[in-house]
């Protein structure tokens, strides 16, 4: 076992996370041998490192979170220093669960993608865990924090070549969160065709991405309900509007009727009814104005100015 550790790639170069997984993928029981190989202090510090990565990714794998903190704890003094504890730190913020522990995993997550940019698992954790963030968050996201978290996905796809499974499926979930429903479908749907069958914990990886897509479903159906809510405002704001101004309009009428009763009922009864029809045509020009914010036949409304003006002029016209 030391000698596979032993020929594994630099711990700051790409191919270091996929190349430990598999020499941990190829032993039945490989915690009970990394733990021996970690406590030998004679072994060289680079191999016991990766011992140490090997352990946490079983802990980490079976989501035995309090030991996964107790052993990273342990080592801090140890390890500290190195590129990937960042990554470490970020895990045990992120497994506490609340929003403001997630915000920190994400911080310590973008300190381990700063120092290690072209190692594509640390840029994933960043993109992964902003994604999760986002989604928990009471806040919508910001255009910034999606394109960052978008692009962090995209280049820890590209710099594999997309072969990487869950790495579609955190780009799905991003895609669901700028609403863009139909591509993050497809992107979960290459993540399940992608996933390896023969991995131990392909299972577990099967029913995560199961969870997305029922995710990404209700997320759209939230979207939908959201919109209707929000045109049912605006409309009933509008509604409100033009009742407040048809009760307006309604006392001016009113206020017109009553005063022009009041003039009528002091001339001469050909003065009167003169001044009548006029009052009527401008009443029916008012209110033909005013069915112009709500009236779907334009026509209606023409008949209308028609019918009011002719109340005012043909007097006029044709004379008293």
């Amino acid at each position: 076992m030391i000698q596979h550790l032993q020929a594994l790639p630099g711990q700051t170069s790409a191919e270091f996370p996929q190349a430990i997984r598999q020499v941990v993928e190829q032993i039945p029981d490989p915690e009970e041998t990394l733990r021996g190989i970690l406590g030998l202090p004679r072994v060289d510090h680079s191999i016991r490192f990766c011992a140490l990565y090997g352990v946490l990714l079983r802990l980490r794998r079976e989501e035995r979170h309090s030991e996964y903190e107790h052993t990273v704890v342990a080592h801090t003094k140890l390890f500290g220093k190195e590129p990937y504890f960042p990554t470490f730190l970020a895990i045990i913020e992120r497994n506490r669960g609340d929003v403001a522990s997630l915000r920190k995993a994400v911080e310590y997550s973008r300190r381990a993608a700063r120092d290690m940019p072209d190692v594509a698992g640390v840029v994933h954790q960043l993109a992964a865990f902003m994604a999760e963030y986002l989604e928990r968050r009471e806040e919508s996201p910001t255009a910034k924090d999606l394109e960052e978290a978008e692009r962090c996905a995209d280049s820890a796809i590209t710099s594999t070549n997309g072969r990487i499974a869950h790495y579609h499926e955190t780009k799905a979930r991003i895609l669901a969160l700028r609403r863009e429903f139909d591509s993050a479908r497809i992107s979960v749907t290459r993540a399940i065709e992608l996933e390896p069958r023969q991995a131990r914990d392909y299972h577990r990886r099967l029913m995560q991405y199961q969870t997305t897509r029922m995710r990404i479903d209700m997320m759209e159906q939230q979207a939908r309900w959201h919109e209707m809510q929000e045109s049912n405002k605006r409309e009933l704001t509008e509604f409100k509007n033009q009742q407040l101004q048809l009760l307006g309009l309604l006392a001016a009428v009113v206020a017109l009727i009553a005063a022009g009763a009041n003039i009528a009922s002091q001339s001469k009864p050909s003065d009167g009814v003169l001044l009548i029809e006029v009052m009527a045509g401008a009443v029916v020009i008012v209110f033909s104005a005013f069915s112009l914010m709500a009236a779907r036949s334009l026509w209606r409304v023409l008949v209308g100015f028609a019918a009011g003006l002719a109340l005012i002029l043909i007097p006029h016209i044709f004379g008293r």
